[in-house]
């Protein structure tokens, strides 16, 4: 049976790429696009989600928009019986609660991946693994200057989980010459955020320890990398009755 998928900023970067994986794909459907009032090309592109289920009736919507709107739209989809595959970052703890309940009361799946890229997955997971090893790490994330958001959500993402699996010491600097320089700190994982023309999307988790560093990096260079895990996910999707965070249990 062929699963029919919409996707929600479909004039975007990571929009069209996906429209394209999903177009290549033998066992899934293109069923329309979402995409800003006014700038819809052609019969399956919709500027409303109301007539993109009604007339496209997708299966799965992947969701590349823009947070609020974004959780507005899986608030929606679930509501209609579409299961929402995430990949907006921007999403606090409470917002992810929020999701989560909602496919509970519903019994409607969905998948929130703040990074689509295997190898991204990975360094997250490698990095939860050598955190119980360790007292101080750093994350250094770099995306292309247009991103809205800093940190990213894969930043993010993996900060919460390191600090669930240890707790982190984090020096302290007495002379601070410029607000900022030693980036963000969450529950004493520090974070830095890196936006720069002519990157997609890098990641460094460093680990330090007496006499050592370790070092845990993901580079995408291209769009492309995400999406064998969005196509993973939009497979995945209609099976699901739950909200699943993170790509990592799909694999």
């Amino acid at each position: 049976m062929m699963i029919r998928v919409g996707v929600a900023g479909a004039h975007g970067k990571m929009g069209l790429a996906t429209v394209a994986a999903l177009r290549a794909a033998d066992d899934l459907e293109y069923a329309g696009g979402l995409v800003k009032p006014g700038t819809a090309q052609g019969a399956d592109e919709f500027d409303a989600f109301v007539d993109l289920v009604q007339r496209a009736k997708p299966d799965v919507l992947v969701d590349f928009t823009v947070f609020p709107f974004s959780k507005e739209l899986a608030l929606a989809a679930i509501g209609r019986c579409v299961r929402p595959v995430i990949g907006t970052s921007g999403y606090s703890s409470d917002d992810i609660v929020e999701l989560r309940a909602a496919c509970e009361r519903s019994r409607i799946g969905a998948v929130f991946a703040p990074n689509f890229a295997l190898g991204a997955v990975l360094m997250m997971k490698f990095a939860a693994e050598a955190s119980r090893y360790y007292k101080a790490v750093e994350i250094i994330e770099m995306h292309e200057s247009g991103k809205n958001d800093a940190p990213s959500g894969t930043a993010m993402a993996t900060a919460r989980r390191l600090a669930k699996t240890g707790a982190f010491d984090r020096a302290q600097t007495k002379l601070t010459r410029a607000e900022g320089a030693r980036g963000a700190a969450l529950d004493n994982v520090g974070v830095h955020s890196l936006r720069l023309p002519g990157v997609v999307a890098h990641q460094e988790v460093l680990f330090g320890g007496v006499g050592e560093t370790l070092s845990i990096r993901h580079d995408s260079f291209s769009r492309e990398s995400f999406m064998p895990g969005v196509l993973r996910a939009v497979r995945a999707a209609p099976g699901l009755d739950r909200f699943v965070e993170g790509l990592e249990e799909l694999l």
